[in-house]
């Protein structure tokens, strides 16, 4: 090739470079699972399989522990995963057929999952169209229509449901509430971590949360002794203090292991997460969709960071466009509960979770993200809306 040939293409390669969308990953398990992280790990998981201890073992203990005392809950119990987390919770509160439980209209799958498997009904109840949580004016209407025996509020993209409301509703009526934090470690409600209530609060560490394992694994917490000695029953086939049945719930000492490792660094993440969602808002403000409101910035795990679409065909056509751009998003969630096939005959309200379906965005959101990142993402959305 002549000079002046490899000059054009040396110049057509820095055009590409300089012109080509900058990659946003939605998660960054590399950065996550750094090189000093893999070692410290690597040897935990080597001394466990030294051991012989792979299912109960020195870091459930000390992970609990830690746990609920960052969570300001008196007993941390882990199980195998967050959807167990519900089940069990539902089960110790003596929750199965014949009785109803309410669960928000929009939410993942899960939540009203774990009511069915435990031989009880799900109940839609409403959702605030700006949070998307639970609605207590919503739970109030439903409970003139039907009987319910529990309520499980969710915290969804890690955003504080409110509790306080909810219990003002249902702590006359003797309703427990079963809190659904699986995307809110990190979340704050009413100044006080997510755990610390007197309610079961229930988490999941599936590798894309906040605080995650290398696979399965949950936690349920509370402040009673009593409900913790039936937790701990449940989760292992029975075994235990309390007169109950159980099943094999038990979460393995290598996740135990992961969880534990990793508690050193959430505080720096979440607020990293916090940081991160600050510049969204203000990268986003003058744009034509729809942003949660500056409040939620402190008390939010941002979990996920979601925005609203006018509706889902500019919903789907922006995905579309930040995808052709090597930016990362999800549509969380693009059914209401009822709109499932499995939960359509299934009774309550959701006008408002309907609405919503569908029209919600989730961005890029990693404690890793710069604020370059999160620019050019703000720039690709302007650019699909103008």
């Amino acid at each position: 090739m002549s000079i002046a040939g490899i000059k054009r293409l040396m110049l057509s390669w820095s055009k590409f470079y300089l012109e080509s969308p900058m990659a946003v990953s939605f998660y960054n398990f590399t950065d996550l699972h750094h090189k000093g992280f893999r070692e410290d790990i690597k040897s935990r998981i080597s001394k466990i399989i030294d051991d012989g201890s792979f299912v109960e073992g020195e870091f459930n203990g000390k992970f609990e522990k830690e746990f609920a005392l960052k969570q300001g809950a008196k007993h941390c119990l882990l199980v195998a995963n967050g959807t167990d987390a519900l089940e069990i919770a539902l089960a110790a509160h003596g929750i199965g057929p014949g009785h109803k439980v309410g669960v928000p209209g929009i939410t993942f799958y899960a939540t009203a999952e774990a009511v069915l498997n435990v031989g009880a009904e799900p109940i839609f109840i409403d959702v605030d169209p700006v949070s998307a949580c639970m609605c207590p004016e919503s739970l109030k209407r439903v409970m003139k229509e039907h009987t319910i025996n529990a309520i499980m509020p969710v915290h969804i993209y890690g955003l504080p449901a409110p509790i306080k409301a909810l219990e003002a509703v249902c702590q006359p009526a003797g309703i427990p509430i079963i809190e659904d934090a699986a995307q809110a470690q990190g979340t704050f409600v009413d100044g006080k971590p997510v755990g610390s209530t007197n309610n079961f609060v229930t988490f999941s560490f599936y590798p894309t949360k906040n605080l995650s394992a290398f696979g399965d694994a949950g936690a349920i917490l509370c402040q009673d002794d009593e409900l913790a000695t039936i937790v701990k029953t449940i989760r292992n086939h029975g075994r235990g203090d309390a007169n109950r049945l159980g099943r094999n719930s038990r979460c393995d000492h290598m996740q135990a292991a992961v969880l534990d490792l990793k508690m050193k660094d959430i505080d720096g993440y979440n607020q990293n997460r916090k940081k991160i969602a600050a510049w969204y808002n203000e990268a986003l403000k003058e744009l034509d969709v729809e942003i949660l409101p500056e409040h939620f910035v402190e008390s939010s795990s941002w979990h996920l960071y979601p925005i609203k679409l006018a509706n889902v065909d500019q919903r789907v056509g922006l995905q579309e466009h930040l995808k052709s751009q090597n930016i990362g998003t999800t549509p969380f969630y693009e059914r209401a509960m009822s709109q499932e096939k499995a939960l359509g005959d299934y009774k309550g309200e959701d006008s408002v979770a309907k609405s919503l379906a569908g029209r919600l965005l989730c961005l890029p959101m990693n404690p890793f993200l710069t604020k370059e990142n999160v620019k050019e993402v703000a720039k690709e959305i302007a650019n699909f809306l103008s």
